[in-house]
């Protein structure tokens, strides 16, 4: 078994004498491992970082000893590498992944805090109600777990590919898509650091700014000067954005709790990879500025918000609130551009009745509105369901539709009377052809074949992206002809 031989034992790494002394034998060959303070040795790289030892080994494991955690340098007498016995526990990177939808969440979870920051209530108000899924949801864990599986098989890592009814060709494509990102962020980053790490799926403790807070960041790049943090979202619907992303900067700030000891960490870069919207969202912040934001805005907000305490506050972060049907916050805000007659009342007039105000106020919430209103309705029908009345309200049986009790024996009574039963053949849908046939295949096949018509004239909010239509009209259509002698 090879052995070690300290030759700088108990060294004062922020002493720049010593530091430069050790750098220089390390660059000379003098040095080639390092004792930690649990006894476990370990090769090094030829240099030194201003806040810890550059680890050269070929097993997963830390790739820097912080200088308090350093007890001696020295050689081994056959230049080997350490046995595996010695080696320090494994990092997170070299475990098994967790099941996502076996972690656990916290009361004020990064994914929610744009909301907690906001409506400090709403944490221990949604918790009164029992957590729900859906198909996008379902969808994205989905993307998630394949995403992390190809990751730890491109990095070597242990992994198993999962397995889901979601997956499909625009899964495959989009989940390498988010390695390759990851990827090349990791490459970039090593291009100036050399021993900068990629952790996947780490979970990050920030519970020093919010209480008990931590999260889980999909792709984290530690290394001297920057540290990155990647995010994959896989929903279509809204696109999100890493500028003052709250989300964001807590999985930073619980990054930075971990890795700023060992790292010399001044600059952090938050990258959302949204692939399905083709979109790639970065927000670059100095590591004072975070700090700033988490001491002024996150704390006081963070105190309330585990007790409870602060007023309801209604806004875009309500979109996916579980308490949404029942807060008097939101019901007034959804009212507030609806002329009524009394309380909460409608009062429905007839639209040429209405300003250009009020008509223009009530188009920019009719999305929002008519959104809030289903929830309200379905929240009211659960409640009704198990027992529970409202004034003026009622439980009725609903309209129903007559059904075939069995369609092949309806079909062959119809067909022996010698009339057919079937409805005439017809082609598949765009979307449902694209399902067959796969996206690739459709665009081999029918690219050709598949145009994608002016959609009609709506009315949206100025701040819509798209631009604004010029309605066709006498004034723009014709020049005015003027008069002649």
């Amino acid at each position: 078994m090879d052995t070690y031989a300290p030759t700088i034992i108990t060294p004062d790494l922020t002493d720049p004498t010593q530091h430069t002394t050790i750098a220089a034998k390390l660059e000379a060959g003098d040095l080639t491992h390092v004792r930690d303070t649990k006894g476990t040795v370990w090769k090094t790289h030829t240099w030194l970082n201003k806040k810890s030892v550059p680890l050269n080994h070929t097993q997963q494991g830390p790739t820097r000893l912080p200088f308090d955690r350093v007890e001696s340098f020295g050689v081994l007498q056959d230049e080997t590498e350490p046995a595996a016995g010695d080696k320090l526990e494994a990092t997170v990177a070299k475990t098994e992944p967790v099941a996502h939808q076996g972690r656990a969440h916290a009361l004020l979870s990064a994914s929610s805090a744009n909301r907690w920051l906001h409506c400090t209530p709403a944490p221990h108000l949604e918790a009164k109600h029992p957590d729900s899924t859906s198909d996008a949801a379902a969808e994205g864990t989905a993307a998630h777990e394949l995403a992390e599986h190809k990751l730890r098989a491109l990095l070597d890592l242990p992994t198993s590919r999962p397995e889901s009814e979601w997956h499909n060709e625009d899964m495959e494509d989009h989940t390498d898509a988010y390695a390759d990102h990851v990827l090349a962020e990791l490459a970039c980053a090593r291009e100036t650091d050399p021993a900068a790490f990629l952790a996947i799926e780490e979970r990050l403790d920030f519970s020093h700014i919010v209480p008990d807070g931590f999260g889980t960041g999909d792709a984290l790049i530690v290394a001297d000067g920057t540290l990155t943090v990647v995010d994959l979202k896989y929903g279509k619907g809204i696109e999100v954005s890493a500028q003052d992303n709250p989300q964001m900067r807590l999985y930073a700030l619980g990054a930075l709790a971990a890795y700023d000891t060992i790292y010399d960490i001044q600059q952090v870069r938050m990258v959302v990879f949204q692939p399905r919207l083709g979109n790639i969202s970065i927000e670059e912040i100095n590591v004072d500025a975070l700090m700033l934001w988490a001491e002024e805005v996150v704390k006081p907000r963070a105190a309330l918000a585990i007790t409870g305490d602060g007023d309801l506050q209604a806004g875009e972060w309500c979109r996916f609130c579980r308490h949404a049907a029942q807060c008097p916050a939101l019901a007034n805000e959804m009212f507030a551009p609806v002329p009524t007659a009394g309380e909460l009342t409608p009062a429905a007039p007839a639209p040429d009745t209405l300003t250009d105000d009020q008509i223009a106020t009530i188009v920019a919430h009719a999305g929002e509105l008519k959104k809030w209103l289903t929830k309200v309705e379905a929240h009211a029908l659960a409640k009704a369901t198990e027992c529970h009345t409202y004034p003026g309200l009622k439980l009725v049986e609903g309209r129903s539709v007559r059904k075939y009790t069995d369609e092949d024996a309806v079909a062959k009574v119809v067909a022996e009377a010698g009339e057919d039963p079937y409805k005439p053949r017809e082609v598949l849908g765009v979307t449902a052809m694209t399902k067959l046939l796969g996206k690739k295949r459709f665009d081999d096949l029918l690219k050709d074949h598949v145009h994608k018509p002016e959609g009609k004239p709506t009315l949206v909010p100025e701040s819509d992206k798209r631009p604004a239509l010029t309605m066709a009209t006498a004034e723009t259509m014709f020049t005015p002809i003027g008069n002649t002698a």
